[in-house]
């Protein structure tokens, strides 16, 4: 049974329903929710005092927010919610953070990131829910 649940995100519309879907997975698990959005840093590089600071900082500022709007989505379902944000590529931080968090499941809500790039990160498939099926674990 999932107790420590994964939900890199982009903030994509996309997203939203695969979120809803975990969040209704926790609540019916009494597991918490981590929430991860990755600022991109292989796509726009680490900021040095360039106009890529200021776009890297932006990046930042939406990441949180949108995060914020995850964590009271969640308490308004009363599941618990932990936000994370991170600076790399993508899916190097999505699976170090599974890792560190010692999830049971994660919950690709994004775009750019398959679950074959995160088995290749060494990530084992039986954590990874596939976006394309419905959820299980």
């Amino acid at each position: 049974m999932a107790t420590q649940i994964l939900v890199p995100t982009d903030g994509s519309g996309r997203s939203t329903e695969r979120i809803q879907h975990a969040f209704d997975l926790a609540a019916d698990r009494e597991a918490m929710v981590h929430v991860l959005y990755v600022v991109d840093t292989q796509r726009y590089g680490e900021p040095a005092l360039s106009s890529a600071e200021v776009l890297i900082d932006c990046l930042e500022d939406d990441g949180r927010e949108h995060l914020r709007s995850l964590v009271e989505s969640g308490d308004r379902r009363g599941v618990t919610v932990e936000e994370h944000c991170r600076h790399g590529r993508p899916a190097d931080e999505i699976a170090a953070a599974a890792e560190e968090l010692a999830v049971d499941l994660i919950v690709p809500c994004l775009s750019d990131v398959t679950p074959a790039q995160l088995r290749h990160q060494g990530v084992d498939s039986n954590r990874i829910a596939d976006p394309r099926s419905p959820m299980t674990a």
